[in-house]
């Protein structure tokens, strides 16, 4: 799997049709797993049943990325409630939780993926779910779902080819009537096109003694073009809000305001309340101030479970852990509420670790880096460091103290996904996937 790519939960929704339609789903479910989807089904959990189907089914549903939907006529009339009391109550219970989840939901991708064995049952797929993509993946065992399991893996397959910048008039993209721009600018603008964006905004630098005016302010838009495009959010609102301050050029001025507009959106998501910064500083803030329900149940599902794992490794041989089943016992203490008798020590155990992690952080202080590091599309990077030291590695040979957060946003939510840049990998023991160094890299200008 391509490591910049987090692993995906799918759950497999279908009705008990007949044996063969129960071994089919079990084949569907092995050849996702086969593919690098955590594809997962009743089945795989028959034989250690759950206390309460219904409560299962909500669990899963709530902890997985995707749910595959596998339409055919028994799942409509039980999913529409057309069916006797007592006849396909599963059915029924998860058709009521997709419908709520679909009404409540905000998000801008798919999370329910309706799909049919024949191509002739497309017309049975039930409102809200026909509403999306649906995908045809046939009943014969060798049938290609190759479509599908790109959807689950977030693999784009194939990429758009990036626009290019023309070397001969790259400002052509931003002609603004009555501004003539030298081609020394059209050239150092053009070094974007090539690959290197840096390169270009600091040629676009050098260039700003010898242009004055309107033309002057449209060199500062275009290194602001070129800052928002590579993630530097506070230099492009810098460069933007010089335009405004400088020019008198209608198009020019309400080209640059849109776009401020456009990064205030972008720094309210960010910053704003309920967004990944202050989720994040209100859970650093609960760590010190030892709250530790407070602060477990703002960690994502698969932290918990990894922190869990990891607690009852180190635990093994206590006598009260020896006669629980280390899965059950897991899933248990990784709810967010855990109610297990032992939930407690797991608890206050992880909250030491926490506090220790972060015992030089402070709130009157420390600050979080000002542009988005966006990874993917619900993972966002949060890098505290003190606000009157800035962002460095090292200085002096010293090392600094520098944390970064990964946020993961469900539903409404952000939640803490890692104490890193890395996706949690829960198992025995727990792992961890690494996110790409391209994605994370920081410097001194971000804070």
């Amino acid at each position: 799997m391509d490591r910049g790519v987090p692993r995906t939960r799918t759950l497999i929704s279908y009705s008990h049709d007949s044996e063969a339609h129960r071994e089919s789903i079990r084949r569907l479910a092995e050849r996702l797993r086969q593919a690098g989807v955590d594809a997962w089904i009743d089945q795989f959990d028959e034989h250690h049943p759950p206390e309460s189907w219904p409560e299962w089914m909500r669990r899963e549903i709530e902890k997985s990325d995707f749910v595959v939907v596998v339409i055919t006529q028994n799942y409509v009339q039980r999913f529409n409630r057309q069916t006797g009391p007592g006849i396909g109550s599963g059915v029924r219970w998860e058709g009521a939780l997709i419908t709520a989840d679909l009404y409540h939901s905000r998000r801008e991708r798919a999370k329910f993926i309706p799909v049919v064995l024949r191509a002739e049952d497309i017309s049975l797929i039930p409102s809200p779910l026909n509403l999306t993509s649906w995908f045809v993946i046939g009943e014969k065992a060798d049938a290609d779902i190759t479509r599908l399991t790109r959807v689950l893996l977030r693999d784009p397959g194939e990429l758009p080819t990036e626009l290019g910048v023309s070397a001969s008039s790259p400002g052509v993209a931003f002609h603004f009537d009555g501004i003539h721009a030298s081609s020394e600018v059209d050239r150092a603008f053009a070094v974007a096109g090539q690959g290197d964006a840096h390169g270009a905004i600091r040629q676009l630098d050098a260039l700003l003694q010898n242009h004055f005016g309107d033309e002057r302010a449209y060199i500062l838009f275009l290194q602001g073009v070129l800052h928002h495009k590579i993630g530097e959010v506070s230099q492009a609102q810098a460069c933007f809000q010089r335009v405004i301050e400088t020019s008198g050029h209608s198009s020019l001025l309400e080209s640059a305001v849109q776009r401020l507009q456009v990064l205030f959106a972008e720094f309210q998501a960010h910053f704003g309340e309920g967004g990944p910064v202050d989720t994040a500083t209100k859970w650093l803030v609960n760590v010190k101030r030892g709250k530790r329900r407070e602060v477990w149940k703002t960690l994502t599902r698969e932290l918990r479970l990894c922190l869990a794992q990891d607690w009852i490794i180190a635990n093994e041989g206590h006598p009260n852990l020896i006669p629980c089943d280390r899965d059950e016992l897991a899933e248990a203490l990784a709810a967010k509420n855990p109610i297990h008798p032992l939930g407690k020590h797991c608890l206050r155990s992880k909250l030491q670790v926490f506090q220790d992690h972060y015992r030089r952080w402070d709130i009157d202080r420390w600050g979080a880096a000002g542009n988005p590091r966006r990874i993917g599309l619900d993972y966002e990077l949060i890098v505290m460091a003190p606000a009157d030291e800035g962002i460095l590695v090292t200085r002096n040979d010293e090392t600094l103290p520098v944390y970064a957060i990964l946020m993961r946003k469900i539903g409404f939510d952000w939640l803490v996904a890692n104490l890193g840049p890395a996706y949690p990998i829960p198992g025995w023991p727990p792992s961890a996937e690494e996110i790409p160094t391209e994605l994370v890299s920081f410097k001194a200008t971000d804070i």
